[in-house]
């Protein structure tokens, strides 16, 4: 049965349904929100930190440099004089001096450095007498004798020649070896009688030429040497520091 008031109730009823509907949607949102929220925050992993650039070295003023590299160093001259040698640097300055009777190995390891390579060595036989053996280190160009003290022989302390040197080059690699008077490997003999030596004598057919004969001595602590030079008859091949005695 229909009434004037039939209709308002229908209406309401036929509503309910859109109104459920509705707040059914808006839930939905709200919890889909509320879900990616979570998951945002709590289930999703941290972006890592990116690596650092790997520290780079820098110069004094701040410009980027390369790994650090030893400097470069000049080459040491060696200077021959009556008492021993000296090993000196590009400006002059002394680095190393060596005297006749010191003893030889640190000569010899100062040489290494210089001269960049360790010597040979070998036993120069002397005579049992007057004359002792000497441990000769060689280089290229470069001897330096050591005498052998043996048992009942000749102290190094007092002996004449504890040690001397025998040259045959200018240059041993790039070290300039310098001797007196102005001679030199190859200097000619014309040039070697100009610079006036003492005296000469002949040995293996050619001239050694005798430089400052009165020099050599042992009436100082160190020994003191005269300078020889041997030639082939037309220059000079090799240069000693030698004691000189005439006989």
């Amino acid at each position: 049965m229909t009434g004037p008031h039939s209709t308002p109730a229908r209406q309401r009823r036929d509503r309910t349904p859109i109104v459920l509907g509705i707040v059914a949607g808006v839930l939905a949102v709200v919890v889909g929100v509320t879900l990616t929220i979570a998951l945002t925050r709590d289930g999703s992993p941290e972006t890592a930190p990116s690596p650092r650039p790997p520290a780079q070295t820098t110069a004094p003023d701040g410009t980027p440099s390369a790994e650090p590299t030893a400097p470069d160093e000049e080459p040491a001259g060696v200077q021959l004089s009556a008492t021993g040698f000296a090993l000196v640097d590009d400006t002059g300055a002394e680095t190393f001096a060596y005297r006749w009777s010191d003893p030889s190995e640190p000569a010899v390891a100062a040489l290494t450095a210089a001269f960049g390579a360790a010597p040979e060595q070998r036993t120069e036989k002397g005579d049992g007498s007057h004359y002792p053996d000497y441990t000769v280190h060689q280089w290229p160009g470069f001897a330096l004798y050591d005498m052998v003290v043996s048992e009942g022989g000749s102290d190094r302390d007092t002996y004449a020649q504890p040690s001397w040197i025998r040259v045959t080059a200018n240059t041993i690699g790039e070290v300039a070896v310098t001797a007196e008077f102005g001679i030199q490997i190859g200097t000619t003999v014309d040039a070697v009688e100009a610079a006036g030596p003492d005296t000469d004598f002949e040995r293996n057919g050619a001239l050694r030429y005798v430089f400052a004969a009165d020099r050599s001595s042992t009436a100082e602590e160190t020994p003191s040497y005269s300078m020889m030079a041997d030639t082939d008859g037309d220059a000079v091949t090799a240069i000693l520091y030698y004691f000189y005695a005439d006989l």
